[in-house]
């Protein structure tokens, strides 16, 4: 039976086990006249306060409690609660990619923007990654599936994260809680709120965290001693301030900062490649110049035994540079909202600032290949940013309407510095020389690490050692939008929306490219009196040694140079929809909608294509921009509350086409940004919460069914064909995007239930599951995650009141090994190694509330 069979089957009984759940409810619906009601959710995903089941958007909402109930502290556990949602973290976990529905941003280009925006408390963060952390006491989250472009602007063209942190309050509380798990997780999080005087409430959250990883780290030839990675050290701290001077005025004032001392991010070998077994050998052979250790180990043991084509499941990394983050974020918000009779005024004003600097193995083997030294300033990325929104809205007569404008101003700097050490050359030589096949004598092919000393002239080590690369770039970005959202009441229960935004954005690039220390590297295989003995080389050592040796990082042609690039585009986009309510419990919408990502550079080195002129490829492209991403979609849905509302049951059928869809791929040695031509995602939506007749018992959850193919591969069909030789494209399985699971389901269950007077108990589990799909952006096979599911449960003791409570928690109960992404292992040919999902984690969490 294949994986994709299980996988159907099993996303197939969760839909039998909704369907059981709603036939259940009709059963009962008789004997559920005491049964607990749901409760009104109110959302803001039109920009006004609407109850969630009048809104004709494809909308999850999370309230404070599932929050809670799930662990959910950032926006990549907020996943075990959505369908059809994504969230990985690669390299390090600033590089945070969220998807919709199959479709989002790939890589760690900080180039790319985001197709999902994330917005907390009203403001926008620019980049996925600049949105994770710790979002402290969360009052509610939204995930609006799907374009939001005409409301939320642009980058929203796959749906919008939309978090509401918890407000001050007029009545004073404090809270604590206290948590310890294994993997030495030790938490702590307060929070105290009260009135300040008549007209002013303040609150203020702090929170630390910290664990020793999920990740052993074996540090092979040193210098690193690290034994773990993935790990966390963590505070955050935000405060507020709210002001009513009048019950016309309120004003909102919140300042937040977040700092994270992190190893992030280890990764492990799953497929070794046919070269794969030198890294042991260099790893443990002590030849002088060599760098080797005795007894050291630079990859799993079993690399190169007979028989081994993929490596068991592991935990263990392998590297020998020590991997270490820090990340500061710090923001100011202000959000005025005032009421003048005819409509409400809304400002928010915004400014953020965040950094990360660091540095990582990124060959992410025990030998010293290739890394990014965590020196002060040599590697880092900070994005300064400053936005206003400016609202007005109100209703007259039938018409609801709503006029804006939004200001953006976004600067983005940041600094790659890439190292080569001190086994690359011997490492390099000895790959070339087996890809070169068997001596001249015959004889199974030999290992050479001279084989580069012997081309040069030079003394071994003196040619690449200590070489690299030092770029610097700066992205500003300037826009400018005005908006509007009308909804007009056609007669009873028919309703029309219209909308509309218009953007103006400006982008300006530069770049400086500069080469570091060492030996001549590149420069010598490609010299007048060498390049010939490289070029003769036989069978496909040249490959190698230009392909590996002369990468772009170490291309001399970029030497001094740099970029200076500017582009302006406009773009207008707009919806439609119709939505009918049949009763104040049913329903009906369509709609249509389109929207766009903006275009921009792909900040990296980037080579023209061989020709007769430069037949290795090695000439700059300065001209590094992309063209917009757009969508057009429609949708129709139902949104239903049944059985004297005990059971909310919404759904909805989607077709999105987008054009010029922005690809970001890893080649194994840099990356590379292309344009998909055509890719469609299109499926339905299912979403429920049950409260049951038996008192306390509550069900939640939902299915996405996504089919996201590209449609059209254009001009990037190369980076999907395995290979340049590989011209009949038979690399993949199929043309399905990657990250876009075609079944993907949420299901969660609480009960609470008094044991006395004074003691509840209460229990929680949540399951998320995803049949197969890939998580590399080339579609190789070799990287296709089979479908799996992730299980948590808490399970607490408490006062009614939640004056205490005691609770037992566990994450990914069942111990899921799953790639959280896999990829080319740099300079190391045919071989794929994973970042993985987090391990199983359980621990005890106390919390206290005073009033």
């Amino acid at each position: 039976m294949t994986n994709q069979t299980v996988s159907s089957r099993r996303a197939f009984s969760l839909v039998l086990a909704l369907t059981a759940s709603f036939a259940g409810a009709e059963a009962l619906a008789a004997d559920a006249s005491n049964a607990p009601a749901l409760e009104e959710i109110i959302v803001t995903a039109e920009k006004r306060s609407e109850n969630l089941q009048d809104v004709p958007i494809s909308v999850v909402a999370l309230s404070a409690q599932q929050i809670k109930d799930a662990g959910i502290t950032d926006i990549r556990n907020l996943t075990i609660l959505t369908p059809g949602l994504t969230v990985t973290s690669e390299g390090n976990e600033a590089i945070t990619t969220a998807r919709i529905r199959g479709i989002g941003t790939v890589g760690d280009n900080p180039g790319l923007e985001s197709s999902v925006g994330v917005n907390i408390d009203g403001v926008y963060r620019p980049r996925n990654g600049v949105a994770f952390g710790d979002l402290g006491e969360i009052e509610q989250i939204e995930v609006l599936y799907g374009p939001q472009g005409e409301l939320f602007g642009k980058n929203n063209d796959a749906g919008v994260i939309n978090v509401t942190t918890k407000r001050p309050s007029n009545t004073f509380g404090v809270t604590a809680e206290v948590t310890g798990g294994n993997l030495n997780d030790r938490e702590f999080r307060s929070s105290v709120t009260g009135p300040l005087n008549s007209i002013m409430s303040g609150r203020l959250y702090v929170g630390f965290e910290e664990n020793s990883g999920f990740l052993q780290v074996n540090d092979g030839v040193g210098p690193s001693t690290q034994n773990n990675t993935n790990d966390r050290h963590a505070i955050n701290g935000r405060g507020q301030l709210l002001i009513t001077p009048s019950d016309d005025l309120e004003v909102l004032l919140i300042a937040d900062y977040s700092k994270r001392i992190e190893s992030c991010c280890g990764a492990v070998v799953e497929y070794p490649g046919p070269f794969q077994g030198l890294v042991n050998f260099f790893a443990s052979t002590p030849i002088p110049g060599l760098g080797g250790k005795p007894g050291a180990l630079g990859d799993s043991p079993l690399i190169g035994q007979p028989g081994v084509n993929r490596l068991p499941q592991s935990y263990l990394a392998y590297a020998n540079q020590p991997a270490a983050q820090d990340v500061r974020d710090t923001g100011l918000s202000a959000q005025f909202d005032w009421n003048l009779g005819f409509g409400k005024f809304t400002s928010i004003t915004a400014w953020r600032d965040f950094t990360v600097s660091g540095g990582n193995d990124v060959d992410y083997t025990g030998i010293d290949l290739f890394y990014f030294p965590n020196n002060g300033d040599a590697n880092f990325t900070d994005f300064k940013q400053f936005s206003e929104e400016l609202r007005l809205a109100g209703k007259e007569g039938a018409l609801s309407w709503l006029v804006g404008s939004f200001f953006n101003n976004e600067i983005l700097s940041t600094r790659t510095t890439g190292s080569i050490g001190n086994q690359f050359e011997g490492y390099l030589s000895s790959v070339a020389s087996l890809a070169a096949g068997p001596p001249p004598g015959g004889g199974p092919p030999r290992a050479n690490p001279f084989l580069i000393s012997q081309i040069t002239g030079t003394p071994y080590g003196s040619t690449f050692d200590g070489t690299g690369y030092d770029d610097g770039y700066q992205q500003t970005a300037r826009s400018f939008a005005l908006f509007t959202n009308e909804t007009w009441n056609i007669t009873q229960g028919l309703d029309l929306t219209f909308g509309l935004r218009g953007t103006e954005e400006k982008k300006t690039a530069v770049a400086a490219f500069n080469s570091i220390g060492g030996g001549p590297g590149c420069s010598a295989l490609i010299s007048p009196a060498n390049v010939g003995k490289v070029i003769t080389q036989p069978g496909n050592a040249a490959p190698f040694l230009i392909g590996y040796g002369c990468f772009s990082g170490l291309d001399p042609a970029f030497t001094g140079t740099g970029f200076n690039q500017s582009n302006t585009e406009n773009n207008l986009s707009g919806t439609v929809k119709l939505a009918y309510h049949f009763n104040q419990d049913v329903m009906t919408y369509a709609s249509l909608a389109d929207g766009y990502k903006a275009g921009g550079y792909n900040l990296s080195r980037v080579t023209n294509a061989p020709s007769a002129k430069d037949p290795f490829g090695l000439a700059p492209d300065y001209n590094t921009h992309f063209p917009r991403e757009t969508v057009d979609s429609g949708e129709v849905g139902i949104k239903t509350t049944l059985f004297d509302k005990t059971l909310r049951l919404n759904g909805a059928l989607f077709y999105q086409r987008y054009k010029d869809f922005q690809l970001n791929t890893f080649t194994g040695v840099q990356f590379v940004v292309t344009s998909l031509d055509r890719v469609v995602s299109k499926g339905l939506d299912l979403d429920f919460a049950w409260a049951t007749p038996i008192t306390g018992l509550t069900f939640a959850g939902g299915v996405t069914q996504d089919l996201t193919n590209i449609d059209n591969f254009g001009n990037a069909l190369p980076d999907f064909c395995g290979g340049p030789g590989n011209t009949a494209c038979t690399h993949r399985n199929n043309d399905r995007l990657s990250f876009a699971p075609l079944w993907s389901g949420a299901l969660s269950g609480t009960y609470q239930v008094p044991l006395s007077s004074t003691l509840t108990l209460r229990t929680s589990l949540e399951e998320k599951y995803n049949t197969s799909y890939n998580t590399g952006s080339d579609l190789d096979p070799r990287k296709i995650q089979s479908g799996f599911g992730l299980l948590n449960g808490r399970i607490g003791l408490g006062a009614p009141d939640e004056s205490w409570a005691i609770e037992a928690w566990g994450a990914n109960l069942a111990n899921r090994y799953y790639y959280a992404v896999a990829f080319d292992s740099p300079f190391q040919y045919n071989t794929i190694s994973s970042y993985l999902g987090e391990s199983r984690t359980f621990g005890l969490t106390a919390r206290v509330k005073f009033k």
